[in-house]
């Protein structure tokens, strides 16, 4: 906690305990800040040690929370290219020019909303240092919904063009004449859809859609770093990665890079027990960073999500839950992620006491791999060598315990290794087999009975004791590298499997 403290006056200000004096004496003439340790500020204030344990967690998580919101833009607002367009954008610009004196930066930091219909609003929290945001689908569903049909329409009218002139070729052999009647043909259905030019949808950045997504690092715009303690919060623009409607959530990635982002770390969400304390920070009714707490007050509820599935396994809590708070983080008194706070049951509208979560491991593992994948296409974008894919699944949570609890009964000792789950139809391993056909066994689970396969022991030199250390290793590995797996069966026999790694597919 830091104070920014100006140089002393003759008048003496007095402090309401003398712990406070002692830390907050200067005996420089100039401005300074002088820093006091948060440990310290609790001990001042005599706080107990539940209320210790939640200001600590809103002080380490709430900056990493987001409002998260989507605007409809004005025609005028995007960047046509027709006249009429540039001057509308110019009498804009004048009536709203600056006039505080802050510099071209300053105003690039604050980024303002942009003209439009509100399409939505709530609440995220950053699960990636580079810029990723989780929060609840539902939040920017009309704003995803809305660009899924721009592009729907810009294909369209692409398909149409090319088509036609596809086509067209086929009937002439006259290169000038066909280059001049595609010409026509594109500008023609240019204007028959409206637009000024043909643009491969997939292509497109979100810049040029006609909804767009912005989050915002609090009232003050503390947690992205951008403002420079100005007082007032920049508006940053996102894409929408991809969305999991079956669990209502969607993973967006900030624009701007932002220097000083700090990701929520996630909890064990199978691992809670009704009546352990829960807290949720959101922005509830537009709120920023609002705390509210309460208990586990039910597992394994199944609620109706946006898709139209049963949303399993979701956390049921007495903690307030309101409009805006959708997306916002659930968390453990480790202030660890353990669920995704998506819907309350209220005949008001507002928190009755009954609100429901999407269980953290379950969003981990689908928002992980978006994260991954988009990172991956970066790679690609820009020529690099990606991760390096082996095409291989293996048991992980509840059914790696129930398989290692056989194990243990059959008297097996040491390290069990990950239990592969599946091999995908195009994985290295099958193109790297040799005639002997050396292969990896499965595990399978038929009609509830399990039928143990292969166990991967070690890769690469690398003891490999769960399946958490496979996916540990692998996410080291670049494709195009060479390695070797150490595979034991059931019967305890052991060999070696080499394979050269392959691409991520995208």
């Amino acid at each position: 906690v830091a104070f920014h403290c100006p140089a002393p006056r003759q008048r003496r200000t007095a402090h309401r305990s003398s712990s406070f004096d002692k830390n907050l004496a200067l005996a420089s003439s100039d401005d300074a800040t002088v820093a006091v340790k948060a440990a310290d500020l609790d001990d001042a204030l005599g706080l107990t040690s539940d209320e210790r344990t939640v200001v600590n967690v809103h002080r380490v998580c709430s900056p990493s929370v987001v409002y998260v919101t989507s605007v409809l833009k004005l025609v005028g607002d995007s960047n046509d290219n027709n006249s009429r367009s540039r001057r509308w954008q110019r009498r804009r610009s004048k009536r709203e020019a600056p006039n505080d004196g802050d510099t071209d930066d300053s105003q690039q930091l604050k980024q303002k909303l942009p003209r439009g219909t509100a399409l939505g609003s709530g609440s995220g929290f950053v699960v990636d240092s580079e810029g990723y945001i989780v929060t609840n689908y539902h939040v920017i569903q009309r704003a995803y919904e809305t660009n899924q049909a721009m592009m729907r329409y810009d294909s369209f009218w692409d398909g149409l063009a090319k088509n036609t002139t596809n086509k067209m070729k086929s009937f002439s052999g006259d290169s000038e004449m066909m280059d001049t009647l595609e010409s026509f043909v594109n500008e023609t259905v240019s204007a028959i859809s409206g637009r000024d030019s043909l643009v491969d949808s997939s292509a497109r950045d979100s810049s040029g859609l006609p909804a767009q997504v912005f989050v915002r690092f609090g009232t003050n715009g503390d947690g992205d770093g951008s403002t420079g303690g100005s007082g007032s919060a920049s508006y940053h623009p996102c894409e929408i990665v991809d969305v999991v409607k079956e669990l209502d959530v969607a993973v967006l990635k900030i624009n701007d890079k932002l220097p000083s982002l700090k990701a929520l770390n996630y909890g064990s969400s199978s691992d809670l027990l009704v009546g352990q304390s829960l807290l949720a920070i959101g922005n509830p009714f537009g709120l920023d960073r609002t705390i509210t707490s309460g208990l586990v007050s039910a597992l394994g509820r199944s609620v109706t999500g946006v898709a139209g599935n049963d949303i399993k396994n979701c956390i049921q809590t007495d903690a307030a839950i309101n409009p805006g708070n959708s997306g916002g983080p659930l968390l453990n008194l480790d202030g660890n992620v353990v669920g995704v706070n998506t819907m309350i049951i209220s005949t008001s509208g507002s928190s009755a006491g009954i609100g429901f979560a999407v269980p953290g491991d379950n969003v981990k593992e689908s928002t992980d791999n978006i994260v991954e994948l988009d990172k991956q296409r970066q790679l690609r974008n820009a020529k690099r060598k990606g991760r390096g894919w082996l095409g291989v699944d293996v048991a992980k949570a509840s059914l790696e315990e129930s398989l290692k609890k056989r194990f243990t009964a059959r008297g097996d000792k040491g390290d069990i290794g990950a239990f592969v789950t599946s091999i995908a139809a195009d994985s290295p391993l099958y193109k790297d087999q040799d005639e002997s056909g050396t292969s990896i066994g499965i595990t399978t689970i038929t009609d509830g009975n399990i039928h143990l396969g292969d166990r991967i022991i070690n890769v690469g030199g690398n003891a490999i004791a769960n399946g958490g250390d496979f996916i540990t290793d692998m996410k080291q590995r670049v494709e195009g590298e060479q390695l070797t797996l150490t595979v034991q069966d059931v019967k305890g026999e052991k060999r070696v499997v080499y394979v050269t790694l392959g691409r991520i597919p995208l």
